[in-house]
């Protein structure tokens, strides 16, 4: 009897033994694994549950994964989409014990709404043939600081665009950029003529551009004349939107055949031209100048009389906004010329020339007043835009061609119906 006992109590220790923990099945499952974003972005989590540690495969630039340290959770941190179109990804995540799940990730895009606050992607192309040339290939985050700066003069220029320029994070293909909104890259030529570049069709400048749906182009480089400080070109409408002074795509025009660069240039020679000091003035002003040049690309003249096609008639407004006050540009260069031949540079605000040379007279009513326009050249206090020319802006973003952001082109016809030899040729129409 007591044998038995004695076997009775060993088989039950043997069933026991027989049930461990290492003989149970492996677990890997997820809860939330098909993440829906919206366009803002933001963050999502999926619940892991895994009878081991596991790992996550690395995913585009948009999205940043986070494993928890009780590894239960996969935090996703989703970036927003300034794209005009979806996008999707798949990460996979692999255990210990070699069991894989999927987590699907699929985000939306902004749709069109005439109030949208846009976010313009902007990538500087720094070309450069010396790496340690710091006027060519630029300070690392001195880039980010100019455009800084260019949002500080668009945000207290007196109107609300209700838009701002924003770092490129991520290449086209979907490449995290080391450093934000700038892609340095080698070119043989130090030195070029800024108007060739911009308008001789090579396709060799054309291809230093990204996507220009994705982004505002700015390009670096030294400029033959090295008074020229920037140069852009002016945005197109698509048929049937239309806007004074800003050339149409007709409907069916093949939009590919556009050879010239869509972009801005800046003579990297006065990268690193920025006044410190509210009463500092310099006529080279970096910011001032990059802020001109995309108002240009943005669909904005000179707050001058421009001439146009030879026409001298210097009483004209030619900058297609009747709240800009004309006047003689003509006859203002002559008067400053004539005082920096024998004076120095004005680089006082509080001097007695800056004093007299920010002042205009209207070519139309013969009132001085006091030159504050962006769109300006010049001795100009350059911090302002109006009403009307906001309302140009505006008008562009929310219709033109080759311009980052949700667009409305009801009635344009993007098909090629008038096939690759269209009858449709691009002119290119940029502006200093």
């Amino acid at each position: 009897m007591m044998k038995l006992k004695y076997l009775f109590l060993l088989f039950t220790v043997v069933l026991f033994c027989g049930c461990s923990e290492d003989d149970a099945e492996p677990v890997f499952t997820l809860q939330n694994a098909e993440v829906v974003a919206n366009a803002e972005g933001g963050e999502y989590t999926v619940t892991v549950t895994s009878t081991s540690d596991w790992t996550v495969s690395e995913g585009a630039a948009w999205v940043a994964t986070e494993i928890s340290t009780t590894k239960d959770k996969l935090v996703l941190k989703v970036n927003e989409n300034l794209e005009k179109t979806d996008r999707s990804l798949t990460l996979t995540l692999t255990n210990a014990e070699n069991l894989s799940q999927t987590v699907s990730v699929k985000q939306g895009t902004y749709a069109y709404s005439a109030n949208h606050h846009y976010k313009l992607p902007v990538v500087f192309h720094v070309l450069y043939w010396n790496a340690n040339n710091t006027q060519h290939y630029v300070k690392e985050g001195h880039l980010q600081k100019v455009l800084n700066l260019v949002n500080q003069y668009y945000d207290n220029s007196g109107v609300d665009m209700n838009f701002e320029f924003v770092m490129a994070t991520e290449d086209p293909d979907g490449n995290k950029l080391e450093e934000p909104g700038v892609s340095r890259e080698k070119w043989q030529y130090t030195t070029m003529d800024c108007t060739s570049f911009m308008g001789s069709g090579d396709k060799k400048y054309k291809d230093i551009l990204w996507d220009t749906n994705r982004y505002v182009n700015v390009v670096l480089y030294n400029f033959s004349d090295e008074l020229v400080m920037g140069i852009a070109q002016f945005p197109w409408l698509p048929e049937p939107f239309e806007l004074g002074g800003i050339s149409q795509a007709p409907k069916g025009a093949n939009l590919s055949e556009n050879p010239y660069p869509q972009c801005v240039s800046l003579n990297n020679k006065y990268i690193y031209d920025i006044p410190e000091g509210a009463d500092k003035y310099s006529m080279s002003n970096v910011i001032v100048t990059l802020s001109h040049e995309l108002g240009h690309f943005l669909g904005l003249y000179h707050a001058f009389n421009q001439l146009n096609n030879g026409n001298t008639n210097t009483n004209l407004d030619t900058d297609y906004c009747t709240d800009t006050p004309p006047y003689n540009k003509a006859l203002y260069d002559v008067k400053l010329t004539n005082y920096l031949t024998y004076n120095p540079e004005i680089t006082s605000k509080s001097s007695d020339a800056y004093k007299v040379y920010v002042m205009r007279v209207n070519s139309k009513t013969n009132v001085e007043f006091r030159s504050a326009n962006i769109m300006d050249y010049a001795i100009s206090d350059a911090n302002a835009f109006t009403k009307e020319q906001a309302a140009r802006v505006r008008y562009i973003l929310n219709h033109a061609l080759f311009m980052p952001g949700p667009k409305d082109h009801t009635g344009a016809d993007f098909t090629e119906t008038r096939g690759s030899a269209s009858d449709f040729r691009f002119t290119p129409q940029f502006m200093e």
